[in-house]
C-alpha cells in the first residue's frame, strides 16, 4: 500500500541543503521541494511506496506545492519509471520522464507546473 506524507515545514532552509538520493530502502521514493537545492524552508513533500503494482500508479502533488515544484529527487530501481505531468490526475502535458533515479535540483520553468505524476513498474 502506498503512503502519502505531507509536510510543511516552517524553518528556514541551511544554505547547505543539497540533493541526495533516499537509503530508505522503499520500492520508490519522490521527494518534491518548494525550493532548489532540496532546500525545506517553503513546502516539501514526501511520496514512497513497494512500487510493485503492475498499473502506474498516479499522486498529485498538494496544492502549496502546485505549479511552484522547485526541486525533486526520484529514487528508485531501473525497473520503476517515472512520468511528471502538468495536470492532476496525470493528465495533460508530459513534462519529463526518467527510467530509475533522477534528481533535478533547479527545475525549469516548465517543470515548474508540475501537478502530478506517476510511478510504473518497468
Amino acid at each position: 500500500m502506498f503512503k502519502l506524507v505531507l509536510a510543511a515545514l516552517a524553518v528556514a532552509a541551511t544554505a547547505s541543503a543539497k540533493c541526495a538520493y533516499s537509503t530508505e530502502g522503499h520500492g520508490f521514493e519522490m521527494y518534491i521541494y518548494g525550493e532548489t537545492n532540496c532546500g525545506t524552508g517553503n513546502h516539501w513533500e514526501e511520496f514512497y511506496g513497494a512500487g510493485d503494482s503492475l498499473a502506474c500508479d498516479c499522486f498529485n502533488v498538494a496544492s502549496a506545492l502546485n505549479d511552484k515544484v522547485k526541486s525533486f529527487v526520484f529514487t528508485a530501481s531501473t525497473r520503476h519509471s517515472v512520468n511528471i505531468y502538468e495536470d492532476a490526475n496525470c493528465k495533460g502535458a508530459v513534462l519529463g520522464s526518467s527510467v530509475g533515479n533522477w534528481i533535478d535540483s533547479s527545475v525549469s520553468t516548465n517543470g515548474q507546473k508540475m501537478s502530478s505524476f506517476n510511478v510504473c513498474l518497468y
